[in-house]
């Protein structure tokens, strides 16, 4: 308890319960996934979001992202056939550099998907075709997301697929001009003011991905938003520093901590 305290401080007990009932529920239950399934959203990231970004330590702030996306995505993953659901647990992954994940969520083709927000099926569409470097997907999906960004969608959706048509052209002047809207857009929308108002996440899974698809002559002209719900320290953090993200809070079982970053283990589990 002593070691707890030094190490989250006033939040000791908040995280200590954490990983207390998740380690119980993983002995009872087998499963990461039915571990959190009941009780998703019970990793403090929201308590001490705003104390990590205040302290400055990127490595840290990373690693309780990275944590919040490790469940989020493992959800996701486990509970249904289509991700299109999922696209903002995409872009969490690529924030964070959570790759293994990222792919595993990335659909390889276009699917057919109904009852899903209207946003996520272009901007979806037009990140696989980006991701997965796939011509056949990009000539599908950006007639598509150009209709789409001339209709009537609220700013920040509209911003993200006019986003992603930038990375496709490699404009970074007119992607620049996007990630401040989709900022100034998400603040105007129903987004979770204890998490994504203070550091949207997704933004910076929209940078990372023009990081990753540009070259860096490329990338480097591509304008950081000014807003206050994007870092430009972390980004450029992020972006000089080799990253291998990690658990922010380990739990006492060596395993849970693996297939918890690891869920294709549990995946081929349910498949066999």
């Amino acid at each position: 308890m002593e070691a707890s305290q030094r190490e989250w401080g006033e939040l000791s007990q908040v995280m200590d319960a954490h990983i207390r009932l998740m380690t119980e529920r993983y002995h009872e239950t087998g499963s990461v996934f039915r571990s959190i399934l009941t009780k998703i959203g019970f990793f403090p990231y929201a308590q001490r979001l705003g104390k990590v970004l205040r302290e400055k330590d990127w490595n840290r702030l990373n690693s309780l992202i990275y944590q919040e996306n490790c469940f989020r995505s493992f959800c996701a993953l486990l509970s249904g056939d289509s991700h299109y659901q999922a696209f903002l647990d995409m872009l969490d992954a690529l924030a964070v550099g959570n790759m293994n994940t990222l792919d595993l969520l990335v659909p390889h083709k276009p699917e057919r998907v109904t009852h899903i927000y209207s946003t996520y099926r272009p901007a979806t569409d037009m990140l696989i075709g980006l991701w997965r470097k796939d011509n056949g997907v990009l000539d599908y999906a950006v007639p598509r997301a150009k209709k789409f960004v001339s209709g009537k969608s609220p700013q920040w959706d509209r911003a993200t697929v006019a986003y992603l048509l930038a990375v496709y052209e490699k404009n970074p002047e007119e992607a620049g001009i996007q990630l401040e809207l989709l900022c100034k857009g998400a603040m105007r929308s129903d987004f979770d003011p204890d998490t994504d108002k203070v550091l949207f996440v997704p933004a910076h899974g929209l940078y990372q991905l023009a990081a990753c698809l540009w070259d860096e002559a490329l990338f480097r002209q591509l304008p950081m938003p000014g807003h206050k719900i994007f870092s430009r320290e972390y980004a450029v953090w992020r972006n000089t520093h080799t990253v291998q993200p990690a658990l922010y809070a380990e739990y006492p079982d060596p395993e849970l901590n693996h297939i918890l970053t690891h869920p294709e283990l549990e995946l081929a589990e349910r498949v066999q």
